[in-house]
């Protein structure tokens, strides 16, 4: 059986430019991204909870398109807004300013990318909820339901 590779995979290094969206699909972007530098997963209860997948990028790499009146603000700091879809409750991107991070920053979840192959992309688990930010574990993405398909 085939197991075609989607429009945007990522077995190849490089950035690319990526489109994605909430849920309802109000809220829209599109990001240049290179996922095969690695991306990330937090155990905090907030990135657990909302299933977070963030890649972080330089604001000037992130194009909101559509839905900016529907966005909602969840931050604990400064240094940091979670922005939700306020219709359908999707977590799309985040935004801030930390120094450990060069600055101005925006990250994005992976999950909300439209058509995108993950497959074989580098993730880091850090430890949020002890807030350590320490390396947990690493490994490679395997995307579940391309795998069953390939069965």
């Amino acid at each position: 059986m085939s197991n075609a590779a989607s429009e945007h995979t990522t077995t190849t290094p490089g950035p690319r430019t990526y489109k994605g969206s909430c849920a309802c699909r109000a809220v829209r972007f599109e990001a240049d991204l290179d996922p095969s530098a690695g991306t990330g997963q937090c155990n905090c209860t907030i990135c657990a909870k909302t299933k977070w997948w963030g890649i972080i990028v330089k604001p000037s790499a992130f194009r909101l398109l559509a839905g900016e009146e529907v966005l909602g603000d969840h931050s604990r700091s400064e240094a940091g807004h979670a922005r939700f879809c306020k219709t359908c409750g999707i977590r799309v991107f985040a935004h801030g300013h930390l120094p450990m991070l060069g600055g101005d920053y925006c990250s994005v979840n992976l999950n909300c990318l439209d058509d995108a192959d993950l497959t074989g992309v580098p993730v880091l688990y850090v430890d949020g909820l002890h807030n350590t930010w320490a390396p947990i574990g690493s490994t490679t993405y395997v995307d579940p339901f391309r795998a069953a398909k390939g069965a």
